[in-house]
């Protein structure tokens, strides 16, 4: 048995395409196609790159015998390649649904309820559904396909930051609205002294309202443009 129709019998028995098993290996569909029909040979860290994946031994690969009967390869693999990218937007959508209920709770427990256990319940789910989310993304990016997984981890990131931005801005803004109560009515009533009277106290609520949403806002819309920036090469 050849090299090339043992990496076509492992690939077949893992359920992988060609495609699957280059992304995986990191050459292109045409290099494993010619390595299957034998018109060209693996360097020697793809065949150790190979043998680790498929569990089997490089002497195994290179010898030119008939397979073992053995259980060195492992047809019950977690994930492909084609799987994780069919599963990957429906556990997008489940992550960030988890999270959005999380933070439901916690508002909910915060402000409504009389009792701690939905804030409690909600802060649960918020960390589960990010861990979930980041969890996946790494196992794309360092086991089947690093851009995806990139790909997974920012589009993750560029949804849910609308959501956990708020926590922390909230907790900024409730530490520094101390500091402008202490400015005197008639100091804030000064900056607006051109107009009509009553509108000096709709000002006065525009700048602790605007404060906390324009950080609100400041901190989501940078977090969301860095990620939607076209990665490097680096990258």
């Amino acid at each position: 048995m050849t090299l090339g129709e043992k990496i076509t019998d492992l690939r077949k028995k893992r359920g992988l395409s060609q495609e699957d098993l280059a992304i995986t290996l990191g050459v292109s569909r045409q290099a494993v196609s010619k390595w299957e029909i034998g018109d060209a040979k693996p360097d020697t860290d793809k065949v150790v790159a190979l043998a680790d994946y498929f569990d089997v031994t490089t002497d195994w690969l290179l010898r030119d015998i008939e397979p073992q009967q053995s259980t060195h390869c492992r047809t019950d693999a977690p994930l492909s390649p084609t799987q994780a990218r069919t599963g990957a937007p429906l556990l997008l959508c489940m992550t960030l649904g988890g999270s959005a209920c999380g933070l439901f709770l916690l508002l909910y427990g915060r402000f409504v309820s009389a009792s701690t256990i939905p804030s409690v319940i909600g802060v649960i789910l918020l960390i589960c559904a990010i861990t979930l989310a980041m969890g996946f993304g790494l196992y794309l990016k360092n086991g089947l396909d690093t851009t995806q997984g990139a790909n997974f981890i920012r589009t993750f990131w560029r949804i849910e930051i609308w959501m956990v931005a708020l926590l922390p801005v909230r907790m900024i803004c409730s530490a520094l609205m101390p500091l402008l109560n202490l400015i005197p009515e008639a100091s804030l009533s000064h900056l607006w002294i051109r107009l009509p009277q009553p509108l000096w106290g709709l000002g006065r609520v525009l700048l602790f309202a605007g404060i906390p949403l324009a950080l609100y806002l400041a901190v989501c819309l940078f977090v969301t443009l860095v990620l939607c920036r076209r990665p490097s090469k680096k990258d």
